[in-house]
């Protein structure tokens, strides 16, 4: 969430003015993250956060403000889209779409602890349970062709080794290609810092903007890779284990889900391992910037590629 688009006080004051939030109190850039621009906003009446979309269109976002809206009516712990005066949810602000959604209580997690695995294996199982009925499609963004494009983009800057392991996931099963799993409605980027928690209970999952239609273990490798697999670039196999099970308590996992666990991993972990590369060699501009290591996601997709059994033994 840097600040790509940097925006005014008068500016915003024009902005809210379709809204009926109140008067503007004071506002400041979100430095996390490093999709959108971002601002924490407090009004008279409430606070709020400002999203401009850097890369997202108007039609993908009526997507994803139309499952935020779902899902928040059936209880899921995720921020509720502000309707406009003319009762739209989203317009323009410096020349990109911008929407406004209400701010949830509670804070991230830098460092998750066990409560914390615990709590977000479960508040995951319950998402997709509550996703289960939106009627609207979206496909994944993500896929093999994203895949080769940001190899191919980053070029050089893969060693030969690199090139070697991409070519050994690529020998992987394909979760997207296979019918025997589970699917729905998945986050797709449940990072830490999309988690918000007030005390050891998670209060929000925020940032749906990669949410599409896909495999349901493929947003618990995600949880797995940035949640359990830490700066030292080690497994926490305990908290990977505490993350599965408690999702498992929710929604029972099934035999085909166990069987395609390590791909699940090493897919999940090459994306972001690729994109977190390709930000670091080709930053953006920003007022505000926070790019994450890669190579975590590398060294996971290492372990799902030549030691899967090692990602089955905390399997529920």
């Amino acid at each position: 969430m840097s600040v790509f688009t940097v925006v005014t006080k008068p500016e915003l004051e024009a902005y809210l003015t379709q809204y009926s939030v109140g008067e503007l109190q004071d506002f400041h850039g979100i430095a996390a993250g490093i999709e959108n621009t971002n601002y924490f906003v407090n009004t008279n009446q409430a606070s709020y956060v400002l999203t401009l979309f850097e890369k997202t269109t108007p039609v993908e976002l009526d997507y994803f403000l139309a499952l935020s809206n779902y899902l928040s009516a059936r209880d899921a712990p995720c921020a509720r889209p502000i309707a406009r005066r003319d009762a739209n949810y989203q317009s323009k602000l410096n020349g990109k779409p911008a929407t406004l959604v209400s701010r949830l209580p509670g804070k991230s997690i830098d460092i998750p602890q066990a409560n914390h695995c615990t709590a977000i294996g479960a508040a995951l199982a319950r998402l997709h349970i509550s996703g289960k009925g939106f009627q609207r499609r979206r496909a994944n963004q993500t896929d093999v062709h994203w895949v080769n494009s940001r190899a191919d983009n980053l070029g050089d800057q893969l060693t030969v080794a690199e090139r070697a392991l991409l070519h050994e996931i690529r020998k992987l099963p394909d979760l997207w290609s296979t019918d025997t799993l589970p699917g729905g409605v998945i986050h797709a980027d449940l990072f830490r810092d999309n988690a918000l928690f007030d005390g050891n209970a998670v209060s929000g999952i925020i940032d749906f903007y990669f949410a599409c239609d896909g495999p349901l273990i493929y947003d618990l490798a995600i949880v797995i890779a940035d949640w359990c697999f830490m700066p030292h670039r080690r497994l926490d196999s305990e908290g990977a284990g505490r993350v599965l099970r408690a999702y498992h308590s929710v929604r029972p996992l099934s035999s085909a889900e166990r069987q395609m666990w390590p791909a699940a991993l090493a897919q999940a972990s090459r994306r972001f391992w690729l994109s977190r590369l390709e930000d670091r060699s080709f930053p953006r501009q920003a007022h505000l910037t926070f790019v994450k290591d890669p190579l975590p996601f590398k060294q996971l997709a290492t372990l799902a590629c030549h030691t899967p059994e090692q990602l089955l033994e905390f399997w529920p």
